[in-house]
């Protein structure tokens, strides 16, 4: 090929790369018509070879590169055994001599893998052994630049070879692809990990720093190393679609567990390579490009799993000598922000792939490391919420919290001796990053701060930290209900003072900026509190008393009596009263002041967010303790089941207060999403199903918010469905006279649509009202859980059913009018049509017809 033919070339490169207004658009199709025809050129490898050693254009370059890659491919067949070795060496020493910008070494580095690949076939992997072999001389005797180069082309080799069901274009079938990636594993993978860590323990051992182009090299081997250890063993006996999932996950934040095989045993079973593998970690711990892959290898070889340790003594000793290794480790350094995560990792993987046995044979040190940790990852995730939008510390902890989570619920591990002071410090660390001081180091909040959590649901968004924290505070449940007895009682002493100095005139009501932080306060040790007592859930889910709380209750043996009476409010003496009954009666002295408060005209002065919090703590609280089911406990404290047990006074007392206060968080709440909205959950957790023989429907807070809504309360849309939902459970289940005032509302809210279907103005504010209506509807239809033919809400329901088709109609073009019709339409199929009443059915499917 003349030069004329590459400046051919250059010209038309740059043609397509110079800016639009230089060329015409003719101009650019002639020079795309030229590398088209170039792409096409068939027997192209001596003519690619002179563009490589010619060319100086990067567009030409990176051209001639895919067309050598496609050439091969297509044409594999016709070329014989000596054109390809040739080829392979040229590309290879060209790398070599000279430096090719990166963009085109990757390409030909994968060229030359496709080359390997494809020989093994019919070679049985002798060239792929043979060019390892010259890696390996290449990496150990040549300038650190070539050892860069080898180390690319294994990672190249090794990313043919792995990743099968992305390899398709090569022009392999699938059975092919997967006999060649079993074969590189058995004949090369060991060989090429065992030569790596053997360089990475010469460069750690020569004591010089991991700086510059060192430091590059050391980030290549250890990216090779990280590829062997998180490599994808997948069964042959798996179909391509379940192997294209797994290795789905291998390209995922999380690879899969070390699965080896037992040839390995050999290598991975040596103490000297887990001591190895974490000496190298404190070599280049300093360098975050290279503590990232070094820790991500220990995480792998945390998980280690298969048949390679399937005698439980071997897994046994492995465990033995990670943990030491990793706790010789953690006594000489102090882990950096960055390792956080990668050392949670490493305790979720051993706590995970080991059994609970194994992990309480571990030193003590092991668990005194994790809550040291732990209690570290607690502090800065706090002040990381407040700083920036970083969130490495609450990922560790999230971490951390999930290996506790584990060590707390398995019956099989450490003893409940062993795990109670490390559970009560992580518990203090947490409750006092939550608390302003002096009990807390809770940092001050901005208005930006409480901007955030007015938009926020703290309940959510911190839920899955604080059911941990609960789980962790019920493994010291005397201390834990002592503490978070304690600072309730001080702040409700507090919250009582300063609500009756507004209320008295003697604090101005203008001048509450102050109780923000008591406001705060009483919202993270309700949270705490309530995930101490009970386990929150999905509404309906039948959720039990903790077993913790029982058993606690059990111990302290109080007396009966002393404690009802301090529960109601009849006594303040704390003497012989059950500490869960104190920590419960003191719950309700908060409520209580909140509700006199809001009756009081101060409800622009209490929190709307710890409303909300008192309201679902309540919520999950009912749904646990109230009417337990004495058939699904083994055994039961005797005062939890007087003071909560079906027909006990305490449930009557308790039923009353929760209604009342759903009742006052409506009124003067209902501009508050979150605390009304948890106010009308409360009262349906009360009412639901599991809670048949609660004295809710003939409670006389609950039948008066029944007559207010039906009197025409101005709340929103939303919570007039989930109310009339909660009226629809409870009048399920009611008889006789209580019944009929609990139906008193679907007749209400059935006449209103009747007006308003007929009204003949067509204005917006009728839209809107009928739009309400529909809403308040489905909540009925929700609420409805057994249908009898001549049920009265059926009858009311169909009544309401049949005038979905003309409103439909009427509004067609208003879709805030159509879509609460069809939506109706929906939920009222999934309730009618499970009826066991083959009538209810027909009058449904009616409708539709």
């Amino acid at each position: 090929m003349d030069n004329s033919a590459i400046q051919t070339l250059e010209a038309a490169a740059q043609m397509l790369m110079a800016p639009p207004q230089m060329v015409t658009s003719e101009q650019r199709h002639q020079a795309e018509s030229v590398f088209l025809e170039f792409r096409s050129t068939k027997n192209p490898y001596q003519l690619c070879r002179e563009i490589l050693e010619k060319s100086s254009s990067d567009y030409v370059l990176f051209e001639a590169a895919g067309l050598l890659k496609a050439a091969l491919i297509r044409e594999w067949t016709l070329l014989t055994e000596s054109d390809v070795s040739s080829l392979r060496e040229y590309l290879l020493t060209y790398l070599l001599r000279k430096e090719a910008p990166p963009f085109l070494r990757e390409k030909l580095l994968q060229t030359i893998a496709i080359i390997i690949k494809r020989g093994s076939i019919d070679d049985g992997g002798r060239e792929r052994k043979n060019l390892i072999a010259e890696l390996e001389k290449i990496i150990l005797s040549s300038p650190i630049s070539h050892q860069k180069l080898a180390c690319s082309l294994i990672l190249a080799i090794m990313q043919e070879f792995a990743i099968t069901v992305k390899s398709a274009d090569v022009g392999l079938i699938w059975e092919v692809h997967f006999r060649l990636k079993k074969s590189f594993e058995a004949l090369d993978l060991k060989r090429i990990f065992r030569f790596t860590v053997g360089v990475l323990e010469q460069i750690v051992r020569s004591g010089l720093r991991p700086e510059g182009e060192q430091a590059l090299l050391t980030k290549q081997l250890l990216t090779i190393v990280e590829t062997v250890l998180c490599w994808s063993h997948v069964s042959p006996l798996l179909s391509k679609r379940l192997i294209g999932a797994f290795e789905a996950i291998y390209e995922s934040d999380t690879a899969p567990a070390l699965r080896l095989s037992l040839s390995w045993r050999d290598t991975i079973m040596q103490p000297e390579l887990l001591a190895l593998f974490f000496e190298i970690h404190m070599y280049v711990r300093s360098n975050p490009d290279l503590a990232s892959p070094s820790l991500t290898c220990l995480v792998q070889l945390a998980s280690l799993s298969g048949v390679v340790v399937s005698a439980s003594n071997l897994k046994q000793q492995y465990l033995e000598n990670y943990v030491n290794s990793f706790l010789n480790m953690m006594a000489y350094i102090q882990p950096v922000e960055r390792e956080m995560l990668g050392i949670s990792d490493i305790y979720r993987r051993l706590i995970q792939f080991f059994s609970p046995a194994m992990i309480a044979a571990t030193p003590p040190a092991f668990l005194q490391n994790l809550t040291t940790l732990t209690c570290h990852c607690i502090r800065g995730s706090v002040i990381e919420e407040g700083v920036n939008d970083d969130t490495v510390w609450r990922e560790s902890l999230n971490k951390f919290l999930h290996s506790w989570s584990s060590l707390v619920h398995e019956s099989d591990g450490y003893s409940n001796e062993t795990l109670m002071n490390p559970c009560i410090e992580v518990f203090n660390t947490y409750l006092q990053s939550r608390l302003a001081p002096p009990d807390g180091t809770r940092p001050a909040d901005t208005e930006e701060d409480i901007k955030d959590e007015l938009e926020e649901d703290e309940r959510k968004l911190h839920s899955n930290v604080l059911m941990t924290i609960g789980a962790i505070a019920r493994k010291a449940p005397a201390h834990c209900c002592h503490v978070l007895f304690t600072l309730l009682q001080d702040r409700s002493k507090r919250l009582e003072s300063q609500l009756q100095l507004m209320h008295m005139g003697k604090l101005p009501i203008s001048g509450g900026g102050h109780l923000v932080t008591l406001f705060e306060d009483l919202h993270w040790i309700l949270m705490i509190t309530g995930h101490f007592l009970a386990v929150d859930c999905t509404e309906g889910e039948t959720v039990m008393i903790p077993s913790e709380i029982i058993h606690f209750s059990l111990r302290e043996n109080a007396n009966i009596d002393a404690s009802l009476r301090y529960l109601v409010g009849e006594t303040t003496n704390t003497d012989n009263v059950d500490s869960v009954l104190k920590l419960i009666g003191e719950i309700m002295r908060i409520n209580a002041w909140e509700c006199a408060a809001l009756e009081a005209g101060l409800g622009s002065v209490f929190s709307p967010e710890l409303s909300a919090t008192i309201s679902w703590l309540l919520k999950i609280w009912a749904n646990s303790y109230l009417m337990p089911q004495a058939s699904v406990y083994s055994e039961m404290s005797p005062i939890l089941a007087c003071a909560f047990g079906r027909g006990s006074r305490g449930v009557s007392w308790v039923v009353s207060r929760l209604a009342g206060r759903a009742a006052a968080c409506l009124r003067h709440h209902a501009a508050q999403p979150a605390a009304a909205l948890h106010a009308t959950q409360l009262l349906t957790t009360l009412a639901h199903s599991h809670h048949k023989q609660n004295p809710l429907a003939t409670c006389e807070e609950f039948l008066a918010l029944l007559q207010w809504e039906a009197a025409g309360c101005n709340l929103p849309g939303e919570l007039r469905k989930e109310l009339h939902r909660a009226f629809a459970i409870a009048a399920t289940y009611a008889e006789g006279d209580v019944r009929n005032r609990l139906l008193s509302s679907t007749v209400s809210l059935q006449e209103k649509l009747m007006n308003l279907i007929n009204m003949e103005s067509d204005t917006e504010p009728v839209r809107n009202m009928l739009a309400d209506t529909l809403d308040c509807f489905i909540g009925i239809t929700d609420g409805v859980l057994e249908v009898g033919t001549m049920d009265e809400q059926f009858m009311m329901l169909i009544g309401a059913l049949d005038k979905i088709p003309g409103i439909i109609f009427r509004y067609h073009n208003y879709p805030g009018v159509v879509l609460p019709a069809l939506n109706l339409l929906a939920k009222s199929a999934k309730r009618m049509l499970h009826s066991v009443q083959p009538q209810n059915v027909n009058k449904y499917v009616h409708l539709y017809i």
